[in-house]
């Protein structure tokens, strides 16, 4: 059971924890949405797929963001119970170890039971869904991405189209411009007064223009050829065929069971990690967090993040050499847990000494 000084503590920890991870979402959600919206206003995405896009990002981000959210909401919680001399009260009241690291594992506790979720099941999840998305993306055609009164690239981004208007009853583009990249700097400008997007029988994609005329410059600009025309057809390239298999990243824990190769088992391996790291970060936390009260709550932020910046490097590193097959799958990436969990005994013992063992020594 929970005592009294127990429950403040867990209190703290969770609410600092949720500030934390919420002001760290906001501002990774902001930058992605800023990419997104590039994309929509580029005319390479529709603007209905920008809110699915936005909270399938939203997943992915909160499998890195909740374990940094409890390792620095542990880190700020214990900062200002230090700063206010909360700390040294309960010491002084008799609370030993116990009373800190019982409420930071049950933080932990809970931060492993949903980061698990995120990581088994629910991000594989939005990457299937994500891929299923771009895939539909890709696959729409060019009438579908051309809007009336903006600029959109085309063919790759060698050629720009603007139109005027869109009819939707017949699919019919008004008043448009084209303005294309040729071969050694030359351009090619065309105008036309309407334009259709049609498709032949064996699935190649057309841009049909009607009544218009083509000027092509030469790329020193001291040559011009204007053609007048009734109808001018431009076929539109292939689109690239994706492969018909699964990213790890999307696959469930069973099919990368099954599979066994280095990068399935990288991945799985990646998937424990970042539940374990969740709850090895909030342990270091507890002893990293100790400051003198002229100090104040953020003055081991900096530490922190110099500690974890290298560690989640080194995950990241290790699943790509254990996918590629220069560590050994038995090794994989717990060596770097072996490596930060003498990180957090290295700053327990300093800052406890060795009678934190027996649990006896006082939290001031």
């Amino acid at each position: 059971m929970l005592g009294v000084l127990d429950r403040y503590i867990f209190r703290e920890i969770s609410l600092t924890w949720l500030a934390v991870t919420i002001v760290l979402l906001v501002i990774m959600v902001a930058n992605v949405l800023a990419r997104i919206l590039s994309r929509v206003t580029e005319g390479r995405l529709p603007a209905d797929a920008l809110l699915v896009l936005l909270g399938l990002q939203v997943v992915n981000l909160l499998v890195t963001l909740v374990p940094l959210g409890l390792y620095l909401g542990v880190l700020l919680a214990f900062g200002r119970l230090y700063r206010d001399n909360e700390m040294a009260a309960s010491a002084a009241c008799g609370a030993g170890l116990k009373s800190l690291y019982k409420p930071v594992l049950l933080n932990g506790l809970i931060g492993v039971i949903l980061i698990t979720a995120l990581t088994f099941w629910v991000s594989p999840w939005a990457a299937r869904l994500e891929r299923q998305v771009t895939e539909k993306v890709a696959s729409q055609s060019v009438s579908s991405v051309l809007g009336a009164g903006r600029f959109v690239e085309i063919l790759d981004g060698s050629a720009v189209v603007y139109t005027e208007s869109h009819s939707t009853a017949d699919n019919e583009f008004r008043q448009v411009f084209v303005h294309r990249t040729l071969e050694e700097g030359a351009f090619e400008v065309e105008t036309a007064e309407s334009a259709v997007y049609q498709r032949d029988q064996d699935n190649n994609e057309y841009i049909v223009f009607r009544d218009g005329v083509t000027m092509i410059a030469s790329a020193d600009g001291q040559s011009y050829q204007r053609t007048e025309f009734a109808r001018h057809g431009v076929r539109l390239p292939g689109k690239q065929q994706t492969g018909v298999s699964v990213e790890n990243s999307a696959k469930s824990l069973t099919q990368l069971w099954r599979d066994g190769t280095n990068p399935s088992i990288a991945e799985i391996q990646w998937r424990i990690s970042i539940p374990l790291a969740a709850l090895l970060l909030a342990l270091l936390a507890v002893p990293l967090s100790h400051t003198s009260p002229r100090q104040g709550r953020y003055s081991k932020i900096v530490l922190a993040i110099l500690i974890y910046v290298p560690y989640a490097n080194l995950l990241v590193l290790s699943r790509k050499w254990t996918a590629a097959g220069k560590v050994p799958a038995l090794v994989g990436v717990w060596w770097v847990h072996a490596l930060f969990l003498c990180v957090i005994l290295f700053f327990t013992v300093r800052r406890y000494g060795l009678a934190w063992i027996t649990g006896r020594v006082r939290t001031a």
